[in-house]
């Protein structure tokens, strides 16, 4: 019985011992390692997307106010972060007011980049002929050959151009995180901004690449 029961117990661990190598290894899925960041970047500030109303919710030519519905919406678009979906509500806001003798701003303003608290000098935030738009277009606000490193960032303001005074639209900044989310997405990069100040900034969309 003890020679009959040796003899059983190594017929199994045979048979497990080629269960085990007939199983077909797990293949492991390798990822291509991360590119390294560039030393140096261009940075360009783009355009920016405007609430359609003051944070009070009067508009910002005129008088009268957006419907809180419209404003509602909004606010749960921007929790959700889709600057496609943000950018057209706006503008659908924007129209349901146009030709009650209201209208949208008249955006400019200035952006200053700084590497490590050093000023890269102002660039103008501007387009000639640009008027009364939430969907607002920059010429010329660009650096070269910025350092990409922890150290650099954008501070910017904006202003609703009037006759005898302009109205503060809000200030922005915009920090290194975000200028590397925009030199990997390869493409104009939204940045969501609206919860600096008072929320009338909502995105700026920049391009940041390699030199």
């Amino acid at each position: 019985m003890g020679m009959r029961h040796l003899g059983a117990v190594a017929l199994v661990l045979v048979v497990a011992l080629g269960c085990a190598r007939s199983r077909p290894r797990r293949s492991r899925v390798r990822f291509p390692p991360p590119q390294p960041l560039p030393a140096f970047v261009q940075v360009i500030v783009r355009d920016a997307v405007i609430a359609p109303s003051k944070s009070d919710g009067r508009v910002w030519d005129g008088f009268g106010s957006i419907p809180q519905d419209q404003l509602e919406g909004l606010g749960a678009l921007m929790r959700s972060g889709h600057p496609v979906a943000i950018a057209a509500n706006v503008v659908t806001a924007v129209g349901s007011i146009a030709g009650h003798g209201v209208a949208a701003p008249e955006p400019y303003g200035a952006a200053e980049l700084f590497v490590a608290g050093q000023s890269w000098g102002p660039r103008t935030l501007d387009r000639q002929g640009q008027r009364d738009t939430c969907i607002a277009l920059w010429d010329g606000a660009m650096w070269d050959r910025v350092p990409l490193s922890p150290a650099v960032h954008i501070s910017g303001q904006l202003f609703d151009r009037d006759l005898e005074y302009p109205d503060s639209i809000g200030n922005f900044v915009i920090n290194y995180g975000h200028l590397v989310e925009a030199l990997q997405a390869r493409r104009v990069y939204p940045v969501k901004v609206d919860d600096q100040t008072w929320g009338q900034v909502l995105l700026v969309g920049i391009e940041v690449w390699p030199q």
